[in-house]
C-alpha cells in the first residue's frame, strides 16, 4: 500500500535513507559515523523542512511496515529543505562537513526525485504484478503531475537500479553532472496533463 509517511515511520524510513546514503558514498559524510548519521536522519525526519523529513516522503507499506520510500519535491523548495543540515549537525554536537552535504540538483521546471529505495529484503517482491519500486515510481509521477510540474528530474549513477527503473518508465538522459567528485547522469521525464 502506498501512503504519505508519518512520524510513526521514523525508524524504518531513517534506516532506508541511511542505507541509500551509504550506497552513494558521499565524501562529505565520511567523517560522520554510521551511528551519528543514523541519529541525524532520525532527528531530521521529524523536521518538516528537512530534505529527508516525513512531509516529503511517500512510503510503500507491507504488513504495516514501511519497506520502501520515495523522497521528492518541487524544485522551488529544494534550497529551503537543505537549510536544516547545519542545524542538525549542531544539535547533535557533530562537526558539520565543510561543503554542503547535498547541493541543489533540480532544474527550475522540475519536480525532483531525490531518493527512491526499497528494503533489500523486499526488492524482489511484487504486488498485483508490479515490483514495490515500480509502485513508488508510478506514485512519484502521479504526485508530480498533480503538483503542476512539467518534468520529473533525478540524478543517477549509470547502471544503478534506479537508472534502470527510470529507463523503464521512459526517463531520458539530458546532461552529465559532477557532484562529490562523481559523475551523475541527470534524467528527465516529461509529464502530460493526464492524471
Amino acid at each position: 500500500m502506498l501512503r504519505d509517511a508519518t512520524v510513526v515511520d521514523a525508524d524504518a524510513v531513517a534506516m532506508l535513507v541511511l542505507h541509500e546514503l551509504e550506497r552513494r558514498q558521499l565524501r562529505q559524510l565520511r567523517r560522520v559515523s554510521k551511528e551519528q548519521l543514523s541519529q541525524l536522519l532520525f532527528v531530521g525526519y521529524h523536521q518538516p523542512d528537512f530534505r529527508y523529513g516525513f512531509p516529503q516522503a511517500r512510503v510503500y507499506q507491507n504488513q504495516g511496515v514501511a519497506v520502501g520510500v520515495a523522497y521528492g519535491y518541487p524544485a522551488r523548495r529544494e534550497t529551503q529543505l537543505d537549510n536544516q543540515w547545519t542545524a542538525l549537525f549542531d544539535r547533535l554536537q557533530v562537526t558539520a562537513p565543510q561543503v554542503p552535504v547535498i547541493r541543489p540538483h533540480a532544474l527550475a521546471d522540475e519536480w525532483y526525485l531525490d531518493l527512491l529505495t526499497v528494503n533489500s529484503r523486499y526488492a524482489h517482491k511484487t504486488y498485483q504484478q508490479q515490483w514495490f519500486d515500480e509502485w513508488l515510481m508510478s506514485d512519484v509521477l502521479r504526485r508530480a503531475r498533480l503538483s503542476g510540474a512539467r518534468y520529473v528530474g533525478l540524478d543517477v549513477r549509470p547502471g544503478s537500479p534506479l537508472a534502470s527503473l527510470a529507463a523503464q518508465f521512459g526517463f531520458v538522459g539530458t546532461q552529465w553532472r559532477s557532484f562529490d567528485r562523481r559523475s551523475l547522469f541527470h534524467l528527465r521525464y516529461k509529464l502530460t496533463a493526464e492524471i
